[in-house]
């Protein structure tokens, strides 16, 4: 199918991606492949409507689309962006703070999901978790910083609290309060019996593994994450608590002696010994521990929402999610679709990292069809593909229906002059549509 001569596309065949993580200050999930079958208009037929000039300001949309096949009007108003994740890496230096939130106020975003827990340490006063090694500055409060400001030019302040991930230093923290050194048992430890304190970090980069996580099935994490967002939201008058890394990393882990206790007392096998058992009870067994690990993960998201209804009913609670949901259910233990239904969280935010703009369509279009657009939020990466990319995700989010979009993030944004103004200019302008897939 051809584009308008007026179009300024340039098309690759889309192929398979391989899945891709941040690496140092970046570290983070990137989806990579569909979820759901889609129905109706696929994803493909997007595309083609896309480059055809089908979303409202690109021409008429083609005729081999029915009318009610056709994706929906992008107004300009709708083409832009709603949320910003801002990296801890803008918080170190206090005159870093006021610009934020003015790139942010300029920008037109209704707010910013703050990283407040970024490894195990808090960029605010807390009594229970250590300060920041990196943070600039005697007696500083990174998140009392940035409040006042942010309410004042109209900003929503969502709390960015790292749950499972405490650490991805070359060393151990030196602060003796710290997590690591506080509760050596809650590591996580893989399937060798090690634990992940004792990797070094080129074998947590071989693992492609982002650092060390302490175990979701251990109950002294549940308590510990829903703990400290009490502790944040008495003290502290966000907009709401955004989770991130609520998930196992993606190495088998539960070696410890409570997460196999545990189990053991459920299924009556431990489960690290499940290869003595009859051949055709091990699926059983597999099938019943990765169930078992998922409610843990689970078990956290639901202390963190009764740890706020105790304090401020009704403050929402959001969680970066990753957006392939068989990765996420498979690999990291979380079922977070689940979540959505059943009103743990007001909010997910799809991660669709991949660089592909053909899958972060796939992914878009089957979990506005099996999901529901409406408590889902893409964000769009601007850190691993060119701008021209991030436009058409933008756009194809808008397009299918998604009523807020995030993108990840304000740091890479402004990693160099101009960017958001050359992203602002992509967004505005229907025809300029640049797709690689």
């Amino acid at each position: 199918m051809a584009a308008s001569a007026s179009a300024r596309v340039r098309a690759k065949s889309a192929g398979a991606e391989i899945l891709q993580l941040h690496t140092a200050s970046r570290n983070h999930d990137a989806g990579g492949r569909a979820t759901f079958r889609p129905r109706s208009l696929g994803s493909a037929a997007l595309l083609a409507a896309l480059l055809a000039g089908g979303v409202a300001g690109l021409g008429t949309p083609p005729p081999a689309l029915a009318q009610a096949d056709r994706v929906p009007a992008v107004s300009d108003a709708d083409a832009s962006v709603d949320y910003l994740w801002v990296l801890r890496n803008s918080l170190v230096r206090a005159e870093d703070v006021p610009r934020v939130v003015e790139r942010a106020k300029a920008m037109g975003v209704r707010g910013i999901l703050v990283q407040v827990v970024g490894r195990g340490d808090a960029w605010y006063r807390s009594d229970r978790l250590p300060a920041p090694e990196p943070l600039q500055g005697p007696g500083r409060d990174p998140l009392g910083e940035i409040i006042p400001l942010a309410h004042a030019a109209g900003l929503e302040v969502h709390a960015w609290v790292n749950c499972c991930l405490v650490w991805s230093g070359p060393r151990l923290p030196r602060d003796r309060k710290h997590v690591m050194h506080a509760h050596p048992e809650w590591v996580a430890r893989l399937a060798d019996g090690r634990s992940m304190a004792r990797l070094t970090p080129r074998q947590l980069q071989r693992m492609r593994v982002e650092g060390v996580f302490v175990s979701p099935m251990h109950p002294g994490v549940q308590r510990w994450v829903a703990e400290n967002v009490q502790e944040l939201v008495r003290r502290y008058p966000v907009d709401g608590v955004h989770l991130d890394y609520i998930r196992q990393p993606a190495v088998p882990i539960g070696s410890d002696p409570t997460s196999r206790a545990r189990f053991a007392m459920r299924s009556g096998v431990d489960p690290m010994l499940f290869s003595r058992q009859p051949k055709a009870d091990r699926a059983r067994l597999e099938a019943q521990w990765v169930e078992f690990q998922q409610e843990q993960v689970t078990a956290i998201v639901r202390g963190v929402r009764d740890s706020i209804a105790a304090i401020r009913p009704g403050l929402p609670l959001s969680a970066a999610v990753v957006a392939d949901t068989v990765t996420a259910l498979t690999l990291k233990r979380q079922p977070w679709s689940r979540w959505v239904r059943d009103g743990l969280l007001d909010r997910a935010y799809l991660m669709c990292y991949a660089p592909s703009v053909q899958i972060v369509l796939d992914q878009l279009d089957a979990l506005a069809r099996n999901v529901g657009a409406e408590r889902l939020v893409p964000g769009i990466a601007v850190y691993n593909a060119p701008l021209s990319s991030s436009a058409s995700k933008i756009k194809a989010a808008r397009a299918l229906g998604f009523p807020a979009v995030a993108l990840y993030s304000y740091d890479s944004l402004y990693e160099r002059p101009g960017q958001w103004e050359r992203l602002r200019a992509l967004l505005a302008d229907h025809e300029a549509l640049e797709v690689k897939p």
